[in-house]
């Protein structure tokens, strides 16, 4: 290569290309852990919120601010950990989304598993009573048997490893979706 006009060796390049990755992938980790840790973060917030306020009356505020707000934070935060990375790769683009949304379900999962355990053990009890009253008042026509395998089904739903991989799987797959979505976009509209 040197009597070519090439000023660097094969063996150079190649190195130089896998500083470039490692550099890359500890941009990616960084946004990973950023906005992974961000949208943990909110969330606890508002388990925390509702549970203190007790706000589990079903009023479209309550709805929005506990059902509605969590799933936009984390579409905000895997849009923008995508947009930051720069990456025009749909592969590298989807790692970024997963990665966020990988540490968050983690996060949250772990912090439910504490908050039914130790901070509100009644927490489940509770919601599952809500539910049930929320139904029967829907659907007057069903009988108590029915309510009352709803109820059995519902506590047996209760512990703990169950409420873990259920709360991993359901955020998982918001994250999931939420990745693909803004990987097409920014796919889409290749930014310059």
């Amino acid at each position: 290569y040197a009597g070519h006009g090439c000023e660097k060796s094969y063996y150079q390049a190649t190195r130089d290309y896998g500083w470039k990755n490692k550099d890359l992938m500890k941009k990616h980790q960084k946004l990973m852990l950023t906005y992974g840790n961000i949208i943990a973060g909110v969330s606890i917030a508002l388990t925390m919120l509702q549970y203190t306020l007790n706000a589990y009356n079903g009023k479209p505020l309550t709805v929005f601010l506990f059902g509605i707000l969590p799933i936009l934070v984390l579409a905000l935060c895997i849009f923008l950990g995508i947009y930051q990375s720069k990456e025009r790769s749909f592969r590298q683009m989807i790692k970024v989304g997963l990665g966020i949304s990988i540490l968050f379900a983690v996060i949250a999962a772990i912090f439910w598993v504490i908050f039914i355990k130790y901070i509100a053990p009644t927490h489940l009890e509770t919601l599952n009573s809500l539910q049930l009253e929320t139904y029967k008042g829907e659907h007057p026509e069903v009988d108590a048997q029915t309510i009352e395998q709803m109820r059995t089904a519902m506590e047996g739903n209760t512990a703990p490893w169950i409420q873990f991989n259920l709360s991993l799987v359901s955020n998982l797959f918001f994250g999931l979706i939420l990745s693909l979505l803004a990987s097409s976009f920014f796919k889409i509209f290749n930014r310059n």
